[in-house]
């Protein structure tokens, strides 16, 4: 085989020069190139990801404290009653504690919910009354009645019922109160019926006073966190009274 001139050779090798590292330039910037291309997909999918993720948890604040609370309102609603007669008849009637004054008397919301206890009492819709509420209130709740002609064999009480949850967990638990009417504002009972109703007291609700009490909306902002709450306790934490503990 026949050898080129040293000229030749020389000039391959001068041309192999030129070109190599340029050729190894222009490959390193597409690989480069490539890498950078596919680093951008996983990118954009995880900013994809995140996107639903946010939305996920907007819909879980959001949303679902606004569909607890419907659920508890409208679930509740038909097993409340404004009136003694028409509601039906069981073996207690719950009074749930409220305000009362620095002279020892029960405060406006409190002295018509036992008006209506009593008057449950006296035309022989319930037989007995639970005053239920701290030990404060329960004391006066208890002269209240007893002065309004309840005789003291008719009056129970829970002075640990500190909590509206509280008080529907002991009565069902710890008294065995299995049927009971429960007494209080109207904005308050869809809460305390479904906390009877979820923990073991069949109950129906009358409706006490009217609806003016100087704070009807502050009432109202309050009770839906406090419907969150209620349902966060009867289907998360179950906790135990205090009391109990």
């Amino acid at each position: 085989m026949a050898q080129g001139s040293p000229a030749l050779e020389k000039q391959a090798l001068i041309q192999k020069n030129k070109t190599g590292p340029r050729a190894a330039s222009l490959l390193g910037k597409g690989d480069k190139g490539v890498a950078t291309t596919k680093q951008a997909k996983p990118k954009r999918r995880k900013f994809k990801h995140l996107g639903a993720i946010l939305l996920l948890l907007i819909i879980i604040v959001v949303l679902l404290p606004l569909l607890v609370v419907h659920q508890i309102t409208t679930t509740e609603q038909n097993k409340i009653y404004t009136s003694v007669d028409t509601i039906p008849a069981r073996p207690v009637a719950m009074i749930l504690g409220a305000g009362v004054t620095q002279d020892s008397t029960p405060g406006l919301m409190l002295t018509d919910r036992l008006e209506a206890g009593v008057k449950l009492y006296k035309v022989g819709k319930v037989q007995t009354l639970l005053m239920t509420g701290g030990e404060v209130e329960v004391t006066i709740m208890r002269r209240y009645a007893q002065q309004h002609g309840v005789p003291s064999s008719a009056i129970i009480t829970d002075n640990s019922g500190l909590r509206t949850y509280d008080s529907c967990y002991r009565a069902g638990h710890d008294l065995n109160i299995s049927d009971a009417i429960v007494v209080t504002q109207e904005y308050h009972l869809p809460r305390t019926l479904y906390l009877c109703n979820s923990l073991g007291v069949n109950a129906v609700g009358l409706k006490a006073g009217g609806d003016n009490y100087g704070q009807d909306s502050w009432n109202h902002f309050r009770e839906f966190f406090a419907q969150i709450e209620a349902w966060t306790d009867v289907n998360v934490s179950q906790p135990r009274p205090k009391a109990d503990k």
